[in-house]
């Protein structure tokens, strides 16, 4: 009689592990798509605004990824290494090195800009490569946009309340002296 009670425990359990799993890849499944759905979303508005033939648009992806790319990654090593530290609680030499690390990153910033639009200026032009910069900053906004469209759609998991706006990121912190908002 144990037997069967142990049997039918480890059955119940290896069901619960298989439907969680199940349940994971089908979110997995979905946030792929919703993720696919804004990159065709993003190259379309990039083909618009900047007027892109199909030769245009099969040479001018690849080198724009690589870019966001680097500056992604870039961007990323600050914040892995600052993350954990608010500017007005470092020391002086940490400061310093705090300094010294944002310089760096705004002139591999300006580099990265000044490469990437050489080598886009066979491609697209200068006149469309100088016009980048305002096409991201408009592109960011109407992909935020969709971001929340979409995330509005989906039913809300907790039976109908709805969550704060911001989904589960937390909100960012506005800079000592600074209002929320700003």
């Amino acid at each position: 009689m144990k037997c069967m009670k142990y049997i039918t425990l480890c059955l119940l359990m290896l069901f619960a592990v298989k439907a969680t799993a199940q349940n994971e890849a089908k979110k997995d499944s979905l946030r792929a798509s919703k993720v696919e759905e804004l990159r065709k979303f993003r190259e379309t508005l990039f083909v618009e605004q900047l007027t892109l033939s199909e030769a245009e648009k099969v040479k001018f992806f690849p080198i724009y990824d690589e870019y966001q790319l680097k500056l992604r990654d870039a961007k990323h090593g600050f914040r892995d290494k600052w993350n954990d530290k608010r500017p007005s609680e470092l020391s002086e030499t940490e400061a310093e090195q705090y300094f010294k690390d944002a310089v760096a990153l705004r002139k591999l910033e300006v580099q990265l800009l000044e490469t990437y639009t050489i080598k886009l200026k066979p491609v697209i032009g200068m006149k469309r490569a100088v016009q980048l910069p305002r096409i991201e900053r408009e592109v960011k906004k109407e992909m935020i946009a969709k971001a929340r469209s979409m995330r509005k759609k989906k039913k809300p998991a907790d039976g109908g309340v709805e969550n704060r706006g911001g989904g589960d990121r937390p909100r960012r912190r506005a800079p000592e002296g600074e209002p929320v908002g700003n």
